[in-house]
């Protein structure tokens, strides 16, 4: 037991569900897919990655890339963007991200650059990050919510950067035309 009273509880993001979320039913050993049936209520739940949105914003040959204000990662380099809300298309969802991270409004290139498998924090949660071009339309970017501090950098200085995920690397690289 921790001194706070919680309890330490092992957890894993591929552990499969040991309760229903539904009705609290503890639930029986996963099929061969990895998803679990409820015997009460019968709904099959599943282990799944959650999606995540990042956006490489372009202004003439620089790219923009932000530090980390929180954990995980803090201090680390990655691009403005986060999680998706459930029902939440994904480039509304960086449109949203871009206002709270960066207080600016950004136009979002049609098709994603780039999908990519990652794990988050430390539980180790599976994320889908799908990496975005994007310009600014309004606004002048100032770091605000989790970033802690904004840049612009060009092609040559990507590969020195600390990133804290390497696809956002990429998603940099492949906006200036590196990629």
């Amino acid at each position: 037991m921790k001194l706070d009273g919680k309890q330490e509880i092992p957890f894993t993001a591929t552990e499969p569900y040991r309760f229903c979320p539904a009705d609290g039913t503890k639930l029986g050993e996963p099929r061969a897919s990895g998803g679990v049936s409820c015997p009460l209520c019968g709904r099959s739940w599943y282990r799944n990655s959650s999606p995540a949105v990042g956006a490489a914003i372009v202004e003439g040959d620089r790219v923009l890339v932000t530090v980390r204000g929180i954990e995980p990662e803090k201090g680390r380099m990655d691009l403005p963007g986060g999680f998706v809300e459930v029902g939440e298309p994904p480039r509304d969802a960086l449109a949203r991200e871009a206002r709270e991270e960066l207080g600016v409004e950004v136009e979002v290139e049609e098709r994603p650059m780039l999908l990519a498998v990652h794990t988050y924090g430390a539980d180790g949660e599976y994320v889908l990050a799908i990496g975005f071009r994007a310009r600014i339309i309004s606004g002048e970017p100032s770091p605000a919510d989790d970033v802690a501090e904004i840049r612009w950098v060009s092609e040559d200085e990507i590969d020195a950067l600390d990133f804290a995920w390497e696809h956002d690397r990429r998603i940099a690289r492949r906006a200036l035309g590196d990629g």
